[in-house]
């Protein structure tokens, strides 16, 4: 059974298809990738096997299968970026590939004591002769051809024949892969969004909302989807449901974010998930501290996110009374876990107040 046989049958199991976008995530970062990485790290793998994969995985998170396409909320190119520029960190396949075969040139080298290293060696390198200088013959095989046809980008990663990508001038995979990937914008939200206290079905969602990515119905008719109505369905103001009045604006959520702030005795901003955490990041406050309170308003995001479709999907009515008495036990629960760590230790007022 081939990689991309074995990714699809794990990726069709009925357990797979149940799973939050969070679950999905962590499925296709250690199970799939796993996989994938059985051969990808070894050989040069075709681009239509590289592409085929992808758009499994990129199939799998948005909730699709073959015939029944569902709307991809992120492209796969952000999704694939590390965590600190905006991704989710799902590895590039067809940069991975080639971060990962970079070793076997790394041995050839260093002239590693490996039976690869030694047999290339013996059958085309000359004694004397420089890897990079190298050209191969026409009968080569095709994999030592391709192999060579990489050297002009891997080259950047040595400098006198020295990888130059890590400190002991040992190969990484994971070094290569970044030296690949380029120079990207970081998101200076990140490690707000990804923070241990908030919980991991959050976490995703306050991604998607981060980058206004939810479909609320604003959005839907801006894709040119037919909706009923596109009222926000829990106030009884009459507004249109955008990411600005369903996060900021709506009744539903800010009494839910008034008792939270009272109960915090922080003021928390009215004001859509992004600017939030802008406003988080901006305080002179111990890490700890933001971290908390990005957690309260990654949790009110979901929540509110969670109420709104539980209404329009299942015409059923969440009060947020019980919203703030949930947020409150799970964020007790949260800090009570990591109350121990150096971080929060520096935040002993704080502790006192949500744990007691």
């Amino acid at each position: 059974m081939s990689s991309v046989e074995k990714i699809t049958c794990r990726i069709k199991s009925g357990y797979a298809r149940q799973l939050s976008y969070a679950g999905r995530v962590q499925i296709i970062n250690a199970v799939l990738f796993s996989i994938y990485n059985f051969w990808g790290a070894v050989f040069i793998l075709p681009q239509s096997v590289l592409d085929d994969i992808d758009k499994q995985c990129r199939m799998f998170l948005w909730g699709s299968s073959e015939g029944h396409r569902k709307i991809s909320l992120v492209a796969w190119d952000n999704v694939c970026k590390p965590k600190k520029y905006g991704g989710l960190n799902v590895k590039r396949r067809k940069l991975w590939n080639l971060a990962s075969v970079g070793k076997l040139l790394w041995q050839i080298v260093n002239k590693k004591d490996v039976l690869w290293a030694k047999w290339v060696n013996e059958i085309y390198m000359k004694a004397d002769e420089d890897i990079w200088s190298h050209e191969p013959s026409q009968d080569s095989s095709w994999y030592w051809r391709r192999l060579n046809a990489l050297k002009d980008m891997m080259s950047t990663w040595y400098d006198r024949g020295v990888y130059r990508l890590t400190s002991n001038g040992q190969y990484s995979v994971s070094s290569s892969y970044n030296a690949l990937l380029g120079n990207m914008n970081v998101m200076r939200e990140a490690d707000l969004i990804w923070n241990c206290i908030m919980l991991p079905r959050q976490r995703m969602i306050s991604w998607l909302a981060y980058q206004n990515k939810l479909l609320t119905k604003e959005r839907l008719q801006r894709m040119h989807i037919q909706v009923e109505n596109t009222v926000c369905c829990l106030c009884d103001d009459g507004v249109d449901e955008t990411d600005q009045h369903l996060f900021a604006e709506c009744k539903w959520i800010n009494e839910a974010r008034t008792v939270l702030a009272t109960w915090m005795g922080i003021d928390i901003p009215q004001k859509v998930f992004k600017q939030s955490l802008q406003w988080i990041k901006g305080r002179h406050w111990r890490q700890f501290k933001k971290e908390v309170m990005a957690a309260i308003c990654g949790a009110l995001v979901y929540c509110t996110w969670q109420a709104r479709n539980w209404k329009v999907y299942r015409q059923t009515i969440v009060n947020n009374g019980g919203i703030v008495t949930q947020i409150q036990r799970e964020l007790k629960e949260r800090v009570s876990m990591f109350s121990c760590a150096r971080k929060a230790s520096k935040c002993p007022c704080l502790i006192d107040r949500i744990c007691n």
